[in-house]
């Protein structure tokens, strides 16, 4: 990774007012708020360091993570492989470790038949992190996710960090092959994260409400995240309604164009 201060092109500080515009194309992305507007965005030019399928159509890719480069588990990243190919992904990968992760479902789209034409070693340019997607501070308030198809993603990182915070995942795919992550999430489960894989497809159960009461002690207090397709997310939200959560109790994200 580059980072040179300067004409290099591997950096490109945006002013104030090119980030006023740049938070508009994000606002209707679906994704949450961006990066704060007190601070210039700064892009890398970062190399893909290896890639691999981690469920059927689905690959993870890693980049080199640039120095310095600071997150919070939840965040995202815009990956730029020519003036018109862009895409906002979230990071996958923790803090702690040493590469940046996203994966994806792999469609026929222009922007992701790019990103599978790149080779070990080849660059990209990324800019961020984005968004306010993030677990909450208390730790005494558990925490549970809702996650449907690739919307695994951000909950990776969080959990992956955060293995000493009480977490309970439902975690919703059609099939098992369908499932990003599932094998290492199992092994992640502990006395304070507990894991609820679904596959509708093999035996029709959905994310519900006496699911929740049945494995959630407390489930009253709780702070629920949802992450998924867009049609996900509204039924998510539309059942902890109907349970009378606050709605500072419900935190979301909507997956689109996957």
């Amino acid at each position: 990774m580059q980072k040179v201060e300067g004409s290099n092109p591997s950096v490109r500080i945006w002013n104030f007012g090119q980030l006023v515009q740049w938070q508009n194309i994000r606002l209707t992305s679906g994704r949450s708020q961006v990066q704060s507007l007190h601070c210039p965005l700064i892009m890398y030019l970062v190399k893909l360091l290896a890639k691999k399928e981690v469920a059927e159509k689905t690959t993870a890719f890693f980049f080199e993570k640039p120095k310095g480069f600071k997150f919070v588990p939840g965040q995202f990243i815009e990956i730029y492989l020519a003036k018109t190919l862009t895409h906002e992904f979230s990071i996958a990968s923790s803090p702690k470790e040493k590469e940046l992760m996203i994966a994806t479902r792999m469609r026929p789209s222009a922007f992701k038949k790019s990103l599978n034409k790149l080779k070990i070693g080849n660059q990209a340019k990324i800019g961020g992190p984005f968004g306010q997607f993030v677990l909450h501070k208390n730790k005494k308030i558990p925490a549970v996710f809702l996650a449907g198809g690739i919307g695994i993603t951000p909950f990776r990182s969080m959990i992956k960090d955060h293995l000493n915070r009480k977490i309970t995942l439902f975690y919703s795919n059609r099939r098992e092959k369908d499932a990003t992550f599932l094998e290492e999430l199992k092994t992640l489960q502990n006395r304070n994260f507990k894991l609820t894989p679904l596959m509708t497809k093999k035996n029709g159960k959905h994310i519900d409400q006496k699911m929740i009461k049945d494995n959630v002690n407390g489930w009253q207090k709780t702070i629920y995240y949802a992450v998924g397709s867009t049609g996900f997310v509204q039924s998510m939200v539309n059942m902890l309604s109907e349970m009378k959560m606050k709605p500072e109790q419900i935190k979301t994200e909507n997956f689109s164009g996957y």
